[in-house]
């Protein structure tokens, strides 16, 4: 089955596939040129959606993700997004970076307080073999 379009705009693309109940992002090259600002609309615009979908899973797609965080948005997104996802009943986030990339260790590590575990893949179907065991 193929993952449904939910939302698309100049940075991303969120995709939900009801039978997995995987929501995702794919990051957009054009995120070069979105500010500290953008990236917190963009993540409450998800939030919202994995509420709403009780999502089990989040597949998030870096392979494209050219922003550059402020140090701050670590500490908001624990504070004001990581909350949301546990409430949901997210259960497996998994992030996918380039087939070449080295995976930065805390990208496979759940943050304090985050009651979901975090995997970082090089490869967007072992990312979902795991998101789905």
């Amino acid at each position: 089955m193929q993952p449904a379009q939910l939302h698309e705009d100049n940075f991303l693309q969120i995709l939900w596939d009801e039978e997995t109940r995987i929501i995702g992002i794919d990051w957009k090259d054009s995120t070069l040129t979105m500010n500290d600002e953008d990236f917190r609309a963009e993540l409450k615009l998800f939030a919202n959606l994995v509420e709403e979908k009780k999502a089990l899973g989040i597949l998030v797609d870096v392979s494209s993700f050219r922003h550059r965080v402020g140090a701050e948005v670590g500490q908001w997104r624990l504070k004001n997004i990581s909350p949301r996802y546990n409430a949901a009943g997210v259960q497996r986030f998994a992030f996918v970076f380039s087939k070449d990339s080295q995976i930065p260790p805390m990208a496979n590590e759940s943050s304090e307080g985050e009651r979901f575990l975090t995997r970082a893949f090089n490869s967007r179907e072992q990312a979902v073999a795991w998101l789905t065991e």
